[in-house]
């Protein structure tokens, strides 16, 4: 079936507004720099109809950037239509093993979810620690980096898309995510048993992190500092610690977290994690660092994690949690928010409101 994509980025030229993007921009500036706004910058999420935008399974964006392209887009649809707070970006989305891919690890794909990375046999390993950074087109990375070219090629006719939708850089994970990947589960044994091997293997990945942002940044031509999608005004690298929740604040302390830093010190950015980090405190401690993402706030006490935050000067992005009456009169600025709202009725709702009162939650308390 051919994809009608003309149309589609027709449609959204259309509809991007540039203005509203520069007022975005700066209300992000402000309040990931602790500035008072006039209310909390907020994504409202929303089902958009298959009839105003089309839907894609996993397997079908993967196999044809075209498809992924507008997978992408649809995004960028629901924003440009409402004109809620969030900033645009696209990315080549081949899952969470794609600096993986390039040690050797088999990526499996499937319909209802991205793809992964499945560790290197054991035997494999040592190679792994003695080659040092793979050729830089190895393997997803150099389909992944083509996909890239081919966004920018297609939006480039777009005067205002060209403008507005930034380059996301690729799911490039963190260096424990990506070792964990690579090594299996029992690096977690390794800790203890060959901490030294599990810091080479860190070393490698970060090497090989940086040399892909450099790389990404050659083809698409774009700034270093990353858009990243909705909170393209925090800048910097996106880095990625779900499997450090598995550690102890003393080992991310001593083992991963000079990894991280590493990868911050050039650019700058934020950390994301899932699930309960003991760790989290330490990352405030972390050069460069703009915003943390702690995904599940149901772990955390939000009104005692801001104040350390607020202290530290580094905001608290993308809050997916229901934020009470307490730390909605406490919580003005140096935060961010995602809401999920069921239709674009709704998520209008809880627009006016956020407009209102400067937070979303609460648009369904009347």
């Amino acid at each position: 079936m051919k994809i009608p994509l003309a149309r589609y980025l027709e449609k959204l030229e259309r509809l991007i507004d540039l203005d509203h993007v520069a007022r975005t921009r700066e209300l992000q500036r402000r309040a990931f720099a602790f500035e008072p706004v006039d209310h909390i910058p907020t994504v409202i999420s929303y089902p958009v109809p298959e009839a105003e935008w089309p839907r894609f399974g996993y397997l079908e964006f993967f196999a044809d950037p075209t498809i992924m392209l507008l997978d992408q887009l649809q995004d960028v649809y629901a924003g440009a239509k409402l004109r809620d707070d969030r900033l645009y970006g696209i990315r080549a989305n081949y899952g969470t093993g794609i600096i993986a891919s390039m040690f050797g690890c088999r990526t499996v794909t499937f319909d209802d979810s991205l793809p992964i990375g499945l560790a290197v046999a054991p035997e494999r390993l040592e190679a792994v620690l003695e080659a040092g950074v793979p050729d830089l087109h190895s393997g997803l990375l150099g389909r992944a980096l083509d996909t890239v070219v081919c966004f920018r090629e297609a939006l480039r006719p777009y005067p205002a898309l060209s403008q507005a939708v930034g380059s996301q850089l690729l799911d490039i994970q963190g260096p424990f995510d990506n070792a964990s990947i690579i090594w299996g589960s029992s690096i977690f044994a390794a800790f203890y048993d060959a901490p030294e091997r599990v810091q080479r293997l860190m070393a490698v990945v970060t090497e090989a992190i940086l040399a892909v942002v450099q790389e990404h940044r050659r083809v698409d031509g774009c700034p270093l500092d990353e858009h990243s999608g909705w909170w393209n005004f925090l800048d910097g690298l996106c880095v990625r610690n779900d499997s450090s929740i598995n550690l102890s604040s003393r080992h991310y302390a001593a083992l991963v977290r000079p990894y991280d830093e590493q990868l911050l010190r050039p650019y700058g950015g934020w950390i994301h994690f899932c699930g309960r980090a003991a760790w989290w405190p330490a990352l405030l401690e972390v050069p460069g660092l703009r915003g943390i993402n702690p995904y599940q706030g149901e772990f955390y006490d939000l009104y005692g994690m801001y104040e350390r935050c607020e202290a530290a000067r580094v905001a608290i992005v993308q809050w997916t949690t229901p934020v009470d009456a307490r730390c909605r009169e406490r919580i003005r600025t140096g935060f961010s928010r995602v809401l999920w709202a069921e239709d674009f009725d709704a998520a209008r709702r809880a627009l006016d409101h956020l407009y209102a009162t400067g937070h979303a939650d609460g648009y369904l308390d009347g």
